[in-house]
């Protein structure tokens, strides 16, 4: 009896070529499109700097003299002011994207609105630690540059999430350089 069962279930349940899946590659994308993407990619890139100078003055912060210290802060001073001047023209790339879909339309406001807040994030970042990057402040850093970095990349964190719901709904993928695409078989 379990054998008839087990060809009857085989018969029943094989059709030529199922278990094959063929991987397309994504569309294209139009030229608005990819005048977007390269503003995003290169903003983030700005805040890639932001990512890294903090790590650094976390890492040293414990152990680190006070003139590292003081370089430490003026780095994180210098990678937000430089994402800073970044922002209108990423904004207004953003801007000049036309979508007629609801959807992408709501994901384009929020990610203007999230540039917007991140803009106020940095320039909080920079004044603060352009105060405490002067000479004698050394001490200051070592007591509070660490929440106020934590602050800074918490402004990145919640950017970068409105920024990838962006390319979802828009269709962009943005792969890091040297990941090659997905395989097609194997």
């Amino acid at each position: 009896m379990r054998a008839l069962s087990f060809v009857a279930l085989l018969l029943a349940g094989t059709s030529p070529l199922s278990a094959q899946t063929i991987v397309h590659p994504a569309a294209p994308l139009d030229s608005a499109r990819v005048v977007v993407r390269d503003a995003l990619v290169l903003f983030s890139d700005t805040l890639g700097t932001i990512g890294a100078a903090a790590a650094r003055l976390q890492r040293d912060n414990s152990q680190a003299s006070g003139p590292v210290l003081l370089s430490r802060a003026r780095m994180m001073q210098e990678a937000c002011a430089h994402s800073i001047q970044m922002v209108p023209a990423t904004r207004d790339a953003v801007l000049a994207t036309k979508n007629s879909q609801a959807k992408r339309l709501k994901h384009q406001k929020d990610l203007v609105l999230a540039l917007d807040r991140l803009k106020v994030a940095l320039g909080r970042c920079e004044s603060e630690f352009a105060a405490m990057s002067r000479p004698g402040q050394s001490e200051t850093v070592r007591g509070y540059a660490n929440a106020r970095a934590d602050q800074v990349r918490e402004a990145l964190r919640s950017y970068e999430q409105t920024l990838h719901d962006f390319y979802g709904v828009m269709g962009i993928r943005v792969v890091p350089p040297g990941a090659g695409g997905r395989p097609a078989s194997g």
